[in-house]
């Protein structure tokens, strides 16, 4: 990477982090683009060098978070069965939860289901990367409806769980998550 492209690359992590400080304070929707630039100490020509809107520096944030997610799940080793998806929770639990802040400041902004359609169409070119034994093998139509099938639970166990003032700790989420996989797969094999 080249010094332009890193004074690019600060300069947009500089103006994402006066976006989220701002939103500490007011209304996502009652921020402007000078508010922005101002608390980043950077001009509005500089913010729109790096972003059309406000919206794209949501969508930068979100880009962030879920590549360093799938660059975790990338380092999974792959294991057999119920192993795999212990991990896989820990994983997913235990990243959202040191990003707690951030998310229930999402949530309270209003900002969580844009998040999820980021994080949709960004799993989906990334589904055979992550070899998991609950994957299928299908038509990129039917990868597509497995992907929003389990991206839901999990997109709505992080909305339930750090939507709340006080959230439980990770290992208990990740009990309840277990158990609610076991149930269903008990379901599935009764005759």
């Amino acid at each position: 990477m080249n010094g332009k492209h890193r004074m690019v690359e600060q300069s947009k992590q500089w103006l994402c982090d006066a976006l989220i400080n701002l939103m500490t304070k007011e209304n996502f929707q009652d921020i402007s683009i000078t508010e922005i630039a101002q608390t980043a100490e950077l001009s509005r020509k500089t913010f729109y060098h790096s972003f059309k809107n406000k919206e794209a520096v949501i969508n930068y944030l979100c880009d962030q978070l879920f590549d360093q997610y799938f660059e975790q799940l990338l380092q999974q080793k792959p294991q057999v069965g119920e192993m795999m998806l212990k991990t896989t929770f820990d994983i997913f639990l235990n990243f959202w939860w040191r990003k707690r802040d951030l998310i229930q400041l999402l949530i309270r902004q209003g900002l969580f289901d844009h998040m999820n359609e980021i994080w949709q169409q960004k799993a989906i070119p990334r589904y055979q990367q992550f070899a998991a034994p609950w994957h299928v093998q299908g038509t990129p139509t039917q990868v597509n409806y497995v992907m929003a099938f389990q991206l839901g639970g999990f997109t709505n166990i992080l909305r339930v769980w750090l939507g709340q003032d006080h959230p439980e700790p990770p290992e208990q989420i990740k009990d309840l998550m277990l158990l609610a996989a076991q149930q269903l797969a008990d379901s599935l094999n009764t005759n």
